[in-house]
């Protein structure tokens, strides 16, 4: 094991403060999951009530109740992550520059990339235990139903990059910095700057491109459809990329529940050449397990449909292995910055040894 991590995360486990944030995380995330389910059963029953259709209650809102509460989770889940990689990852190098010890580390064995992977893999290694420590919640969702295991896992694992990244940024900002005040602000207003600049960038995308092709419009799924237009700037934002990951953008069929991913999947649905507000029009609720789904007639009065809004062919690729590979980038770029910052003497090569010594003798 790293040395450097292991010094650290033994000073980290030796204090009261690691178990009790973790309590807090745990304690969290759990009040999350059950706000979560309330909320989402309580509209999945005022919807069924509307349609005169309460009987089939618990079985058929099970599947939107589930991914309710699995978006929900992993929302809060980067959210979180955001704001706290940025304060544990941010104090690692500059730490060691104020109680004048980062000296002993440069004139030690390690080389300079030892020296930042231990800062991060330290920084991590606590972030990656409260990931872990919320895994039994989001078995909650899977249960329910209309979410999977691959789901959960797309939607962790981006969680998890999005983490590196965050944390690799904040190393570079701490080998940086002079201060631990200077580097705390600085790593966070460099995550101010990936995220919400990336949703400023979007939102410019959204409303200044106009489609690459309107002269082509068609009816797909019920719905008006041309060939899109793609919004690169939903590359660069991690959330998007873990809704893309953790849910289908193209799954059209509309839930008794609405995802609280609607909002961050509009782009999606735009590289697709829909409109995000046919689909909040929407109607249909759809009970595949009952042959059709229920729908509001212009009387007011609840009529069956057979029509199924499903899966249809994507005319773009997913967002989120571009989101992968730009997190790469960025990671690989921020630490080797910050290994450069850290130099350490090079250590004499054998040969160089020998002749020194010949050379005093």
């Amino acid at each position: 094991m790293n040395p450097v991590a292991r010094r650290e995360l033994q000073e980290r486990f030796r204090t009261i403060r690691s178990p009790l944030v973790l309590s807090v995380w745990v304690l969290a995330a759990g009040v999350v999951t059950f706000l979560a389910f309330v909320v989402a059963s309580n509209s999945a029953s005022n919807q069924l009530d509307n349609v005169s259709a309460s009987g089939l209650g618990s079985v058929a809102a099970a599947s939107s109740i589930g991914r309710f509460v699995l978006h929900s989770l992993l929302l809060g889940m980067i959210v979180a992550i955001l704001f706290v990689v940025p304060g544990q990852a941010a104090v690692a190098v500059v730490g060691e520059r104020e109680r004048q010890t980062l000296q002993l580390l440069q004139v030690s064995q390690l080389s300079s990339w030892r020296i930042i992977f231990g800062k991060l893999w330290s920084a991590l290694a606590y972030i990656s235990l409260l990931l872990i420590a919320t895994t039994p919640l989001l078995v909650i969702p899977v249960l329910l139903g209309g979410v999977t295991i691959g789901n959960v896992l797309a939607g962790l694992g981006m969680v998890a990059v999005s983490a590196v990244m965050v944390g690799a940024i904040s190393i570079w900002v701490s080998a940086r910095a002079r201060s631990m005040q200077g580097a705390v602000l600085g790593a966070y207003v460099w995550t101010v700057v990936i995220v919400v600049g990336a949703m400023g960038l979007l939102i410019a995308e959204f409303f200044l491109l106009e489609p690459e092709d309107t002269g082509s419009a068609r009816i797909v799924a019920g719905l008006q459809r041309d060939e899109g237009r793609e919004l690169y700037s939903t590359w660069i934002n991690p959330i998007i990329g873990m809704v893309d990951a953790s849910a289908d953008a193209t799954d059209f069929r509309t839930q008794i529940v609405t995802s609280p991913y609607r909002v961050f999947q509009s782009p999606l649905v735009t590289r697709q050449g829909f409109d995000p507000s046919d689909l909040s029009r929407l109607q249909i609720r759809d009970f595949d397990q009952f042959g059709g789904g229920f729908d509001r007639g212009f009387g007011g009065s609840p009529v069956i449909t057979s029509q199924n809004r499903g899966n249809v062919e994507p005319i773009r690729g997913a967002v989120w292995p571009r989101t992968l590979l730009f997190q790469a980038i960025l990671t690989a770029l921020a630490l080797w910055s910050a290994q450069r910052i850290i130099q350490v003497p090079r250590v004499p090569s054998r040969g160089l040894l020998r002749r020194r010594r010949a050379h005093a003798s």
